[in-house]
């Protein structure tokens, strides 16, 4: 590649800064009702769960952007979309798990208490850089459990 102008050599290399850029961790960033903004996360903990009384779906609720929950009666699970894709036809629920175990549906979201959660971490896009997770189209969702 021949250069033929400063102003060549000087796009090339926004273009190669703006490239490297792309791939440098993505800060934290912290939001509101203390859900903080990570690497395509998004992620309760702390005193977040501390302050709210009851399950842990009831603690995503309002907090997590583009979350949407419906809840049936009649004893079945809630459904939960992440990335409106939700229709008639197919159930989008995330996978959800519960200290890396993959639980099999929605309902357990319900009877975790946050007073004994350490955090969760919601991913609409699907996966995580996390090892030991799978990818799901319709998003994750995992949960972490306090010891002791």
């Amino acid at each position: 590649m021949c250069i033929r102008s400063p102003r060549s050599a000087i796009a090339i290399l926004v273009l190669l800064f703006a490239a490297c850029a792309k791939h440098q961790p993505e800060e934290q960033t912290p939001m509101e009702g203390g859900v903080e903004s990570r690497d395509g996360a998004y992620i309760i903990s702390g005193d977040a769960l501390d302050d709210w009384e009851g399950s842990v779906l009831s603690a995503l609720r309002g907090r997590v952007p583009g979350l949407k929950i419906l809840v049936h009666r009649g004893g079945q699970c809630p459904q939960i979309t992440l990335r409106s894709y939700a229709t008639f036809e197919t159930v989008v629920n995330p996978h959800v798990y519960v200290d890396g175990t993959r639980i099999g549906d929605t309902c357990i979201l319900e009877s975790l208490r946050t007073r004994n959660v350490e955090s969760v971490e919601v991913y609409p896009m699907g996966f995580t850089k996390r090892p030991g997770y799978g990818m799901h189209a319709y998003g994750l969702i995992l949960v972490f459990m306090r010891s002791g």
